[in-house]
């Protein structure tokens, strides 16, 4: 009779979060047509304070950080795709910032919102940080009431 060994499950990586108030966001447009590539870029720039954190990024509370959210992509007549990291945070002493690249749709109707107050907080999911840098698993806009009651319910 032989056993038949279970295999173990891994144990999920910790996720690390924080939440940030946007205090002011805006647009910045970007186009290039060299020869050797033609692309356009747009960025909207959110200067948000962090309000709440998990407790390993406590530290960072009451801190201000810039998030960066952008979409890139190539024109015409360029065969190389854009290779850039869908989410990049950095949170160290100094410094606190995070790039995330959107879809263009998304990207041009939030400055509007933002504006209206549909969206006042930022919440980012991270891995572990290693020195200071971690990859963003995802990033959700929302109002800070909103966030404590989607948390509420799971």
């Amino acid at each position: 009779m032989t056993k038949t060994r279970r295999k173990r499950k891994a144990t999920p990586k910790p996720v690390y979060s924080l939440r940030a108030e946007i205090q002011a966001a805006w647009p910045t447009y970007y186009i290039v047509d060299e020869p050797e590539r033609r692309l356009d870029e747009t960025f909207v720039r959110l200067k948000c304070v962090i309000v709440e954190t998990s407790a390993t990024l406590e530290q960072h509370r009451g801190e201000e950080i810039e998030i960066r959210l952008a979409c890139e992509r190539f024109l015409p007549d360029v065969s190389q795709s854009a290779q850039r990291a869908q989410l990049s945070l950095i949170l160290r002493k100094n410094l606190r910032s995070m790039v995330a690249y959107l879809p263009p749709d998304a990207i041009w109707a939030l400055p509007g919102i933002i504006a209206s107050k549909a969206i006042t907080h930022v919440q980012v999911d991270c891995d572990e940080l290693y020195r200071g840098v971690a990859t963003g698993l995802s990033i959700y806009l929302s109002t800070l009431a909103e966030m404590h009651s989607l948390e509420a319910r799971s």
